[in-house]
Order: C-alpha cells, then sequence, then structure tokens
C-alpha cells in the first residue's frame, strides 16, 4: 500500500499523543504511516509526544512563539519527505478499523484526474465515546459580520454509493495525492478565520475537485470545553487575524490587489469567477444560493480545468 503523511498541527492538546496512537492502531498498514506534527506547547507543563515513535517528525515550539494554525500548518507540510499521500486532521481524532486502506479505495473511486476527499466528521468525547453520525456534504451557512463565508455539515451521504461532488473543504480533515502541497501550499499568513474558503478556492483554480467521502473515516472532537486556545493566550492575536482578514479579502477579489500573496494565490487552471458560478457563492455581493446551503453543486457551471 502507498505510503500517506499524516500532518498534524498541535496547540497544547492533550489529545494529540491519543490520536496517533488511535490511527496507528486502526491502520490497516501501519507501517505505511508517517506523520509530521508541529507540537506547540510548553515543556513539562504539556503532554509531549512520545519520540519512541519512528514513524513520528516532530518539530517542538513554545506556544508563546505560535502564529496561529495555519502559521503551524504550514511548517507541518515542510515536514513532508515524498510521500504519495497526504491526510490534514486535527490532533483531536479517532479513527474507524482500517481508515487508511478505506480513504484510498475512495479516492480511487472519485472520478477526477486531481480528487481530494473532505467533510466535517461525526464528534467523539475523550477518551473513546464516538456519537452517532453519517457522513454529510458541506453546505455554505451564512456570511459572517467580517465578510467571512462560514460552512456547515448538510445533506446525508449515508446512502450514496460512491464519494459525492463537492464544493467546499475542511481544514480539519482532507486527503489527497500530495501533489496537493506543492500546488497549494498553507498561507503562514492566515490565522483561523477564514482558513477553509482560502483552502477551497486555491485548490479548485488549481485544477482540484473536490469530493465528499461516503462512509465515515474518522471522528472530531468539536467543543473541546477548558482546553486553551491560541487566543486566549496570545492577547495581541487580533493583528494577526487583521493581517489574515486582508488577504483572503484580496484572494476573493472583495478588496483591492494591495499585497503580494505570491505561491499563496489563485491558480490559473479555473477561474474565481467559474467557482463562484460552480458554488453559488458570490463572495462580492455576499449572497448564497439555496443549491449553495445545500451543498449541491451547479453542474451546468462546472469549467474544465485547462
Amino acid at each position: 500500500m502507498p505510503k500517506i503523511f499524516v500532518q498534524i498541527a498541535s496547540y497544547r492538546d492533550p489529545e494529540l499523543v491519543a490520536t496517533v496512537e488511535d490511527a496507528l492502531q486502526k491502520a490497516a498498514v501501519p507501517a505505511d504511516l508517517s506523520f509530521g506534527i508541529v507540537w506547540q506547547g510548553k515543556i513539562g507543563l504539556d503532554c509531549l509526544p512520545s519520540h519512541r515513535l519512528n514513524c513520528c517528525r516532530i518539530l517542538l515550539i513554545d506556544s508563546d512563539r505560535s502564529q496561529g494554525v495555519c502559521w503551524a500548518r504550514a511548517k507541518a507540510q515542510s515536514l513532508w519527505e515524498g510521500e504519495p499521500y497526504t491526510l490534514q486532521i486535527d490532533s483531536h481524532m479517532r479513527f474507524v478499523q482500517g481508515w487508511d486502506e478505506l480513504l484510498l479505495r475512495m479516492l480511487h473511486n472519485c472520478p477526477s484526474p486531481k480528487p481530494l476527499l473532505t467533510a466535517y466528521p461525526p464528534a467523539y468525547t475523550p477518551p473513546d465515546l464516538l456519537h452517532d453520525g453519517e457522513p454529510t456534504a458541506l453546505g455554505a451557512a451564512h456570511f459572517t459580520d467580517q465578510g467571512r463565508l462560514s460552512l456547515v455539515s448538510c445533506r446525508s451521504l449515508a446512502h450514496t454509493c460512491l464519494p459525492q461532488l463537492g464544493m467546499f473543504m475542511a481544514a480539519g480533515f482532507w486527503f489527497a495525492p500530495a501533489q496537493l502541497l506543492q500546488e497549494v501550499p498553507y498561507d503562514p499568513y492566515l490565522y483561523f478565520h477564514g482558513e477553509e474558503i482560502n483552502l477551497t478556492v486555491r485548490a479548485w483554480t488549481h485544477g482540484w475537485d473536490i469530493f465528499h467521502p461516503n462512509q465515515i473515516v474518522c471522528y472530531h472532537e468539536y467543543i473541546r470545553p477548558g482546553k486553551p486556545r491560541h487566543w486566549e493566550d496570545h492577547p495581541r492575536w487580533w493583528q494577526l487575524d487583521q493581517t489574515a482578514h486582508q488577504r483572503l479579502q484580496q484572494l476573493l477579489g472583495a478588496a483591492p490587489g494591495a499585497i503580494s500573496l505570491g505561491p499563496y494565490g489563485l491558480g490559473r487552471q479555473r477561474s474565481l469567477q467559474d467557482y463562484e458560478q460552480f458554488s453559488g457563492v458570490n463572495f462580492q455581493r455576499q449572497t448564497l444560493t439555496d443549491l449553495a446551503r445545500q451543498g449541491i453543486p451547479n453542474l451546468r457551471a462546472q469549467a474544465q480545468p485547462n
């Protein structure tokens, strides 16, 4: 089985070790997994990942130096060593048995030369209480007061036989050929809000097709009561967020182009206007179609990569 690079950015998360151990225990072929982990914490205060796991490449960073999740995800991607597939997850996850084979099989069943799989997984409560759930599509929820698009799990895919074409990416769970890391590198100047739509439009305009799994692969801890948050530890977090917002607005054509985005800009295989027609989202007007809310692509407007 081909090797999979699992990238994890962890901020003072007591669930990190259990996440890695569960991924290894539930994998069909654990020997084909390698982990790129960016640990942001305090030595002696936060739980360190085990160095006895030789499958883990670990970058230790004092949490005081952290500049947010996207900054850390960019560093996690730098730990990639040529594995043909990559999985990005959060540091608080649980898995189904044989999740690695399941992901590869579903990706192979996606009718696209450049497919990726992504979704909001069902929830779990630590240590191992898996909540009832089903595979779902991602839909557009609303624009926030700051003009950022929020996403939501919408229609069920439990009765579908194959992964379903979608329009949006979830940052906490996506799987793709590692070519995606080279074509759509993480923007380290993003902060948190807007991360998912940034990923979405950049991947799509680079010719990647988004699919939602028709089977559950993993579970995610969403509420996380009492767990440390970057914005709680860093009183000047809003400055990072402000910079990220300006970059996102420029990327989406909703603000003048005064910033050089370099490798973190849109692709050239499909346009932003093509994406807006395909998804039913208008970023300048901040409007959504009913299909966008249901997570149903406008196939008549789908543009093929050049």
